[in-house]
């Protein structure tokens, strides 16, 4: 009897249970403290649960993938030591996310003298660029997290796009006319501010810049800032305007310059032809998985002791990397790339441009993978040496620390620059299995691995020549 009782108490719990999960308008008498069912018990709840992870993912990663000026990830925000040094601008701001901030209080000032110079030396009226701004203020302001809108009025938010988006403008002509000391802005604050406009969290839309305030050219408009980024050189005018036509638009300045920093995705693509062939074809067997997901790089140092070169790239675009074999030697070409002290700011602003956003891995591929070809300070003084590595820093350690740490914590992109490094797998491994490559290798690198060496053989070969000539003479003199 004992037993029946605890069956029947149990029971009668469940029940109980069951009753207080019924959510409200759904039969029972009540709404319960619970609404939700503890089990799945038709085909249609079952449906609903599945898709609902789905739902709030779309929506979710909608909310911020679509907005045109994102925000720093709050990943790299706990990652990076020191974040609000790369990320929070230290003279001026443009646009709403750190607008009113009391250290920027003298850029405000000073974004009045340089909204003014644009005015002046454009002669357009404060008007007319106002009156574009408000009749798509709306589209304008979902370009930014809404948040950071939400507490400004169209009026207000239209003439702090107005100020910013001149002011820009404006430090961008003071600097090709060399006037930036009758502005107040002293020299060292040129790169503060230049390094300013390249942040995340401080872009404008391009298309405030250039629909509404120049009213110029595509192929115009981004010359100038090529121009003003160092970046306009004749590849730009070689490109032509055809180039520019078929571009994709741009969302705002730091876009633009991860865009031609990294190249034209056409001319210089991550994966090339043959391993585009490879995705059409499927991976096929083990061993294909095995050479991509394997293929990973071996230090500058192990790989010139195998034989492979390091040269430089006819471009600078970080996209232009090839790899090519000749048998016993090889060569890897990379793009000639400068690291100074405002480097790691500009690099971690694209790496959280390109994690807040529906872009492509590209320049994070590109991170990873110089990233793998560098250990030490000696990989380092071997890139400079070919005329890979400008270094600007101190130190070759320095450098190599600056890579390690700003490329550390990132995904790895399979697809990246995947024909170049099967290539390298391939060649170490072909490399490694002949012992007549060995030997060959070791000889080119211990009797002609620098010019004097070469001379020297040259020199030995001569002199060799000039006595067999000699002897000849003597003994048959007639």
């Amino acid at each position: 009897m004992a037993g029946k009782d605890v069956i029947l108490l149990v029971e009668d719990q469940i029940k109980n249970l069951a009753e207080t999960a019924q959510p409200e308008g759904g039969g029972g008498d009540g709404g319960g403290a619970c609404t939700t069912k503890p089990h799945i018990r038709t085909f249609k709840d079952f449906k609903s649960k599945i898709r609902e992870p789905e739902k709030k993912e779309k929506t979710s990663s909608s909310s911020s993938l679509e907005l045109e000026c994102t925000q720093v990830p709050q990943r790299l925000l706990s990652d990076v030591k020191d974040a609000e040094v790369y990320y929070v601008p230290q003279v001026i701001s443009f646009g709403p996310y750190h607008h009113g901030k009391p250290h920027l209080q003298e850029g405000e000032t000073l974004k009045l003298k340089l909204a003014a110079t644009y005015f002046r030396e454009f002669d357009l009226l404060e008007d007319k660029i106002y009156s574009r701004i408000c009749s798509d203020i709306e589209a304008l302001r979902k370009c930014y997290n809404g948040t950071s809108t939400e507490k400004y009025t169209d009026e207000e938010l239209s003439v702090m796009l107005l100020m910013d988006g001149c002011a820009l403008l404006g430090y961008i002509l003071c600097v090709w006319l060399g006037d930036h000391e009758e502005y107040g802005i002293r020299y060292q604050d040129l790169s503060r501010i230049h390094q300013d406009a390249l942040l995340l969290e401080n872009q404008l839309p391009y298309r405030l810049l250039h629909n509404y305030m120049m009213n110029k050219s595509n192929y115009a408009c981004t010359f100038m800032f090529l121009e003003f980024f160092g970046m306009a050189d004749k590849s730009f005018f070689k490109a032509g305007l055809e180039s520019i036509k078929n571009s994709m638009p741009c969302r705002h300045i730091l876009d633009l310059y991860r865009k031609n920093f990294l190249g034209d995705e056409r001319s210089f693509s991550l994966t090339h032809s043959e391993s585009t062939a490879t995705v059409k074809k499927g991976l096929g067997s083990v061993g294909d998985v095995k050479d991509l997901v394997m293929a990973s790089f071996r230090n500058v140092k192990e790989l010139m002791t195998a034989g492979i070169r390091i040269k430089p790239s006819p471009t600078r675009y970080l996209r232009d990397v090839s790899f090519t074999s000749y048998g016993i030697i090889a060569c890897l070409r990379l793009p000639p790339i400068t690291i100074d002290s405002s480097t790691k700011k500009l690099f971690l602003n694209l790496i959280a441009y390109e994690m807040s956003s529906d872009v492509s891995y590209d320049f994070i591929s590109y991170l990873r993978f110089f990233d793998s070809l560098i250990d030490n300070a000696d990989d380092v003084k071997e890139l400079q040496s070919a005329g890979i590595l400008q270094n600007n820093l101190d130190t070759h350690e320095q450098v190599a620390d600056f890579f390690n740490t700003v490329s550390s914590n990132l995904e790895l992109n399979l697809d990246a620059y995947k024909d170049v490094r099967v290539k390298i797998r391939k060649y170490m491994k072909n490399h490694y299995n002949s012992r007549p490559k060995i030997w060959m290798t070791q000889c080119l690198d211990t009797y002609f691995g620098s010019p004097w060496t070469i001379i020297a053989w040259v020199g030995a070969a001569l002199i060799l020549f000039f006595t067999a000539v000699q002897t000849y003479f003597a003994v048959f003199h007639h």
